[in-house]
């Protein structure tokens, strides 16, 4: 497993409720040495996710994430 910490950089809305559409991103999040040992290996990070509706409410910029790599079975 392999995991990083990550910050949701911004959020680009458009339409109304359930139509809405949220594109919402995020980067490597080093604040006070975080992902330390994992950018000595692995030093950049591009991640983009579109959603839909009120799913997106639950991503606000600013807020910090750790998003994990595990391989299936």
């Amino acid at each position: 497993m392999i995991t990083a910490k990550i910050v949701c950089q911004s959020k680009q809305e458009a339409g109304e409720g359930d139509d809405r559409q949220v594109n919402v991103s995020f980067a490597p999040d080093y604040n006070d040495g975080r992902n330390k040992e994992w950018a000595r290996w692995t030093p950049g990070l591009s991640l983009t996710m579109g959603l839909k509706g009120e799913v997106a409410d639950r991503f606000e910029v600013g807020q910090a994430f750790t998003l994990t790599f595990e391989p299936e079975g």
